[in-house]
């Protein structure tokens, strides 16, 4: 595998191009934001590239003894990229000596770790792990439960170990107000200027709203395909135009849009495509000219672009341009998903059970909790 080459893009640099000042400045913002304190415990978490390389940089300087990092390869980055980029940002945050860049999660000292995050670098969280983690341990689910797949986290593994685990409820620490910067950065990609124009946007959920807001304040016209009343639409700034995109309805209207913007409720959910009543030929037939931005599922995007229809994120785009624009969402994440593990941790620590440990961080660090029925759940 290729790795990503740092001259492509100074988000992936490891010298003067990599805004680090500016970096730093965020991770100390978003720590005293959450007044996040992890002294005293050890964090297993990623080394990451771009701005995610801050995940165990942020944890360092929240005061975590140790941090583990961990990377590997993968299709959107080289493990030996992730390890250099994780340890620039630390030499120049002076918390190197804090940050052990470890080849594999196994090779962490799991009995010593107090806060595992489900970060890419180490999933999945199995039985591998689960096995050796002390009976303290907690998992933070980085990314809300939303999207929590069991391919990633044993939930009810952790259970039967009597490990905490939470996920964060990203609404509730306003994360959800970052959902409209990549569509914004994909209509400009795509050469679509949303001020005065027309934008479809299908979705459901809590996260849609966010982009038809955003997009109407620019002044655009926004047509909506939602399970939602026209009065709630309306309240966002958009204009009903069906319940779903597939209603014969709202497909009609698409010939008025220059854009339509697919946004799911759950990341790997399919609006359009195979599994679902909507063909991504019959949105080429009926508007050609569209430009269609996939916040979803990338089989979306691949059947929408081999329909003929201009569609990011595209191959060239990279998987890596949807999630790391910019570095004040990741950095907020990172903070408010280590807030949760920090207060199971200390319950933990302090004697509380583990659905006790799970309360307090749904009481004190906007916490969601898994459902009670993991095992249940399929994605």
């Amino acid at each position: 595998m290729a790795s990503m080459d740092p001259t492509d893009d100074d988000r992936f640099a490891c010298d003067e191009r990599f805004p680090t000042a500016q970096v730093l400045r965020l991770t100390r913002q978003a720590i005293a934001a959450r007044r996040l304190d992890l002294s005293g415990l050890r964090v297993l978490t990623e080394a990451g590239v771009g701005y995610h390389r801050a995940a165990a940089v942020l944890a360092a300087l929240a005061g975590a003894a140790e941090v583990y990092a961990v990377s590997r390869d993968s299709a959107r980055t080289a493990r030996r990229d992730a390890e250099a980029q994780t340890e620039h940002l630390a030499r120049a945050a002076e918390v190197l000596r804090r940050v052990r860049l470890v080849p594999t999660r196994l090779h962490a000292p799991l009995a010593e770790v107090d806060v595992v995050t489900d970060l890419p670098g180490v999933r999945p969280i199995d039985e591998s792990i689960l096995r050796n983690l002390s009976g303290t341990a907690v998992v933070t689910l980085m990314h809300g439960v939303a999207n929590w797949r069991p391919a990633d986290v044993d939930i009810p593994g952790c259970r039967r170990s009597g490990i905490a685990v939470a996920g964060l409820d990203e609404e509730a620490v306003g994360l959800l107000r970052y959902a409209p910067l990549t569509v914004l950065h994909a209509l400009g990609e795509l050469g679509v200027e949303a001020a005065g124009g027309v934008v479809a946007v299908a979705g459901a959920g809590r996260r849609y709203p966010y982009v038809v807001r955003a997009l109407a304040q620019l002044g655009t016209r926004v047509l909506v395909a939602a399970p939602e009343s026209a009065g709630r639409v309306g309240l966002y700034g958009g204009e009903k135009i069906g319940d779903a995109l597939a209603e014969p309805s709202a497909l009609g209207r698409l010939a008025e849009a220059d854009a339509l913007v697919l946004a799911p409720e759950l990341p790997e959910e399919r609006l359009l495509g195979p599994g679902t009543p909507l063909d991504a030929g019959a949105v080429a037939q009926t508007a050609l000219h569209l430009a269609v931005v996939c916040d979803g599922a990338e089989a979306e995007a691949r059947a929408l672009a081999e329909a003929g229809l201009r569609v990011w994120p595209s191959r060239r785009a990279g998987a890596a341009a949807v999630d790391d624009l910019l570095p004040r969402p990741v950095i907020e994440t990172l903070a408010a998903g280590l807030k949760v593990g920090e207060v199971m941790a200390r319950a933990r620590r302090a004697g509380s059970s583990a659905v006790a440990a799970e309360q307090a961080a749904a009481a004190e660090a906007h916490a969601e909790l898994p459902p009670k029925d993991a095992a249940a759940v399929r994605r």
